[in-house]
């Protein structure tokens, strides 16, 4: 798969907004590659795209309503088959995601949330725009090995650091892992260090394997910076 070949030529596509060239493409692609490689590979770097542009102001309103609905179809075909594939057995970690309020960021979100119930996890998404006292309630009694806040906007940062803040101040969950990836965490390199989550990374393939991998790390204290100098972070890798 070349995927900055395969990102453009789905966004070329998408733009036209031909539905049935749209279906053609995905069934195309999943004859030679899994649902999940697609996901990760070029639907997710995809919408991102989609998202730079509109920040850009490089389309207008109507092109990117039309390129988004027509990643809705890519993405839906793509999740039926994913969840074909999810298997029975103990799941690996429980998993409470939330993203941004926006929908391409609660796509994003659900893309990410299938990815890992399809990687033997028990995930529970719930979605973008929620208040971070509730984020907070949900974390007390849903009991999650991992809280990942994923494909949150600027606006959400914010909470963010309120919600993570207050889980380290009341040592709430102390076993539990706080995994930020996607959205602004991308495109502001040392945010989610410095707010203090224990993993963070700016490519989602790599994330769904830290998650794994990585899932003693955690933060230290020195590590939150926000409001003194910023310092260079050390993704996962």
């Amino acid at each position: 798969m070349s995927i900055d070949k395969d990102v453009e030529q789905l966004m070329e596509i998408c733009l036209r907004g031909d539905r049935r060239e749209v279906r053609s493409y995905v069934d195309m692609c999943l004859a030679g590659h899994p649902a999940d490689e697609l996901l990760v590979g070029v639907i997710l770097p995809a919408i991102a795209k989609a998202e730079l542009i509109a920040r850009e102001d490089r389309a207008t309103v109507s092109a990117l309503n039309v390129m988004l609905q027509s990643l809705r179809i890519v993405v839906g075909s793509l999740l039926t088959r994913l969840s074909a594939e999810v298997g029975g057995g103990e799941p690996a970690l429980n998993i409470l995601v939330y993203s941004g309020s926006g929908d391409s960021e609660q796509l994003q979100g659900e893309i990410m949330t299938a990815v890992l119930e399809c990687d033997g996890h028990r995930v529970l998404f719930a979605g973008g725009g929620v208040p971070a006292d509730e984020i907070l309630s949900d974390v007390g009694r849903c009991d999650p090995d991992v809280l990942l806040l994923f494909a949150s906007a600027a606006a959400d940062a914010p909470a963010i650091r309120e919600v993570i803040d207050t889980i380290r101040d009341i040592g709430a969950r102390p076993d539990m892992q706080i995994v930020i990836g996607g959205g602004v965490f991308d495109r502001a390199p040392g945010l989610a260090e410095e707010i203090g989550a224990d993993l963070w990374t700016d490519e989602p393939a790599m994330l769904r394997q830290a998650i794994v991998e990585e899932h003693a790390q955690r933060a230290i204290p020195e590590q939150r910076t926000v409001g003194r100098n910023r310092r260079t972070s050390a993704r996962a890798a």
